[in-house]
C-alpha cells in the first residue's frame, strides 16, 4: 500500500512537470512566432551615417569627456558601508537579546563616523 501510495505521488509529480514543459514551450513557440511575424511586417529601412548618428534636438552632439567626481563617489560608498554594516550587526546582535548593549555600541560608533565624515567633507 505505501509503495502504491509513493507511486501515485511520483506520477503526480511527474504529470505536473510535464504540463509544465508543455505550457513552457508553448509559450516560448508563440512569443518566437509573434518575433518572426513582426519581422515580417515591420518596415524595412536602409541604414546610413546619419541614421546611425546620435540625435540631440537637431544639433550635432560634441564629443567631449565626462569628468567623474570621484570624491563624491567616495562619499555616498563610505556612507553604504557605515550603512551597511550596521544593519548587519544589528540584525545579527538583535538576534539574541541578551545582548542589548553591543548594539547601542555599534549604533553609537557609527554616528559618531557619520558626524566625523560630515565635518571633515563640509571644510
Amino acid at each position: 500500500m505505501l509503495q502504491l501510495n509513493a507511486m501515485l505521488r511520483d506520477q503526480g509529480l511527474l504529470v505536473g512537470l510535464s504540463s509544465f514543459t508543455i505550457i513552457m514551450g508553448l509559450a516560448i513557440f508563440i512569443g518566437l512566432i509573434i518575433v518572426a511575424i513582426g519581422n515580417e511586417i515591420a518596415p524595412k529601412s536602409e541604414y546610413n551615417a546619419e541614421k546611425l548618428a546620435p540625435y540631440a534636438c537637431g544639433e550635432p552632439l560634441q564629443p567631449r569627456r565626462i569628468r567623474v567626481n570621484v570624491e563624491n563617489f567616495f562619499i555616498y560608498a563610505v556612507y553604504f558601508m557605515i550603512f551597511d554594516i550596521l544593519g548587519f550587526v544589528l540584525v545579527t546582535t538583535l538576534a539574541r537579546p541578551a545582548n542589548l548593549l553591543l548594539p547601542l555600541f555599534y549604533a553609537g560608533v557609527s554616528l559618531v563616523s557619520i558626524v566625523i565624515l560630515n565635518a571633515k567633507w563640509r571644510l
